[in-house]
């Protein structure tokens, strides 16, 4: 439940940006995206206490969030009261139960379609060691995996529409960064290393950015992997 929960704001912040920055094809392929997160949310059913409290919590937030958008504000009513009826209808002995009626496709196939889908896509850039980011074409993180956030010290969802130059530096922004970055928009796969002072240590990372397609072919941004490696100058120097 938690996990999903969490997917969804996620895709929610990529939905916003997507809305604020005009992006009619992005807006269209992430509403794609949130809708089958939003219905496993809806049909789940929680196991304890406390993942129904979660549940309800959810649609109050996003009663919130949504509380100027009617048909919004009419659809979080209905999984309330669908989520009253499904935990409270068969006495207050019983608060958790089976919802009634014809089973709701099961979160399992819901998952089953992730190729098709793509929403779960974060899901498993999360588990990956590396740093994993996603750049739209106007420099801006349209995803980070946690281990990249973390060593940003943000949280990932933090990152979500912010310029890639506040963490990089303008000079190394523009000696660098974007002119890969602009190979890879254009359809280039970019794989360079560099060197940094962290502390005492230099470290040497390796870079590869590769075109993020839309389902129509249409490049929406560039997908970063950062891995450090050993320093071989230092290993010779030894």
């Amino acid at each position: 439940m938690k996990a999903l929960i969490e997917l969804f704001w996620f895709k929610y912040s990529q939905l916003q940006y997507a809305v604020k920055s005009g992006d009619d094809l992005l807006i269209s392929i992430l509403d794609r995206e949130i809708e089958p997160v939003l219905g496993a949310i809806y049909q789940e059913t929680a196991e304890t206490v406390a993942e129904a409290r979660l549940q309800f919590q959810f649609i109050l937030d996003l009663l919130s969030k949504e509380a100027d958008d009617v048909s919004s504000v009419l659809r979080q009513r209905e999984a309330l009261q669908a989520l009253a009826d499904r935990y409270f209808s068969r006495g207050s002995d019983e608060v958790l139960g089976k919802p009634q009626g014809p089973s709701p496709a099961p979160v399992a196939a819901l998952k089953g379609r992730a190729a098709d889908e793509g929403f779960l896509n974060e899901a498993i850039l999360d588990c990956l060691p590396d740093r994993i980011a996603v750049i739209t074409p106007d420099y801006r993180y349209l995803y980070t995996n946690p281990v990249n956030a973390a060593r940003l010290e943000e949280r990932p969802m933090d990152l979500v529409g912010r310029h890639i130059v506040e963490f990089v530096g303008i000079q190394r922004f523009e000696q660098r960064v974007k002119p890969n970055l602009d190979k890879c928009f254009s359809g280039e796969m970019v794989d360079y290393t560099f060197a940094k002072e962290v502390g005492s240590r230099t470290i040497v990372v390796r870079c590869r950015m590769t075109p993020c397609m839309s389902s129509t072919g249409k490049i929406i941004g560039a997908i970063l992997m950062l891995q450090e490696i050993a320093d071989r100058r230092r290993s010779i120097a030894a």
